[in-house]
């Protein structure tokens, strides 16, 4: 999971500025659309990123303050409210972990509701989420770091510094793996790292042109590459977990910006073009799931949809696989 393009949300949040929080989630109304799925949630704060657990799905609601739940069959359910710009999420087996940029906290909440707790406060821009067994790690887009903290709570770990504003990241077999959006004001060198602990991260890829979201199964990573203004001529890569051999499965995506995968195939927005995209983990030939989308953000799958966010829109939409 990452999030808003660099540039853009910072400016945002400098014009905004304060606490988020607002009206109550929207209720759900499915609409059916042909071309463009299924409205599941509407009147959405801003949300921005997605995840789930196999049969809920959670996002948070950037500007809105919020954190929402959404069951089969059920209608939003606001989680936590009143955090102040709240962007990464992540979700395990009990509870629901997210980011607040502006507050500078890492929180959990019961799934099921109850009071949010804070596992870390005072960071410098906490972005990123991911989860492993037993620990929670995040990225400081302001900060620079890459920390960690135990899910029961403690004293936050500083296992990184000096990246280029990392953005995403991801926890696989122990390894830690991040992106790094780069340096503005071209942000042409961004990078992709691996942290096998206890040793000192090591680029995967460089020289990249803005990256975002990343993931990893038990084979690979994966991540996309946003582009830069004006061509924001972004793709889709991926490198094996050692780090080895990165490369390119989809090129000339404008604006590529968070992914999700299921055990055949890769998913993500193109923020800039306006599309929701599917290609084989092996590589071929792209394919749209669901074009002019007012600017998708957040990607999430499970065994039998594709979810995506609205940020323009404040909207919430799937479609079938």
């Amino acid at each position: 999971m990452t999030m808003y393009p660099p540039l853009g949300l910072v400016a945002l949040a400098a014009a905004l500025g304060g606490c988020g929080g607002g009206a109550p989630a929207g209720a759900a109304e499915p609409a059916a659309d042909a071309t463009a799925g299924s409205t599941v949630a509407k009147g959405q704060e801003y949300p921005i990123n997605i995840t789930g657990d196999g049969s809920s799905v959670f996002w948070t609601n950037h500007l809105g303050g919020q954190i929402v739940a959404l069951s089969p069959g059920g209608a939003p359910t606001v989680l936590a409210d009143h955090q102040n710009y709240p962007v990464g999420i992540a979700v395990d087996q009990t509870d629901v972990y997210w980011t607040t940029l502006n507050g500078g906290t890492i929180v959990k909440v019961p799934k099921a509701g109850g009071t949010p707790v804070t596992l870390a406060s005072g960071e410098f821009g906490p972005t990123g989420i991911a989860l492993d067994d037993t620990h929670v790690y995040w990225t400081n887009l302001y900060g620079g770091s890459i920390m960690s903290v135990p899910k029961v709570g403690g004293t936050p770990t500083r296992l990184a510094t000096k990246q280029a504003e990392p953005a995403g990241i991801v926890v696989s077999a122990g390894i830690v793996y991040w992106t790094n959006h780069g340096t503005s004001p071209g942000f042409a060198d961004g990078s992709v790292m691996r942290l096998a602990r206890p040793g000192e991260p090591t680029a995967i890829a460089t020289a990249l042109p803005n990256p975002q979201g990343i993931v990893a199964d038990g084979s690979a990573i994966y991540w996309v590459n946003h582009g830069n203004a004006p061509q924001f001529d972004g793709a889709v890569m991926t490198a094996k977990l050692d780090g080895s051999a990165p490369t390119v499965i989809a090129a000339g995506q404008r604006g590529a910006q968070e992914l999700a995968f299921d055990a055949t195939d890769l998913y993500w927005s193109n923020e800039v073009e306006g599309s929701i995209n599917r290609v084989a983990k092996r590589g071929g030939a792209p394919a749209k799931v669901a074009r002019d989308q007012p600017r998708p953000y957040g990607v999430y799958v499970d065994g039998a949809h594709v979810y995506w966010l609205g940020y323009r829109d404040g909207s919430v939409k799937r479609i079938a696989k």
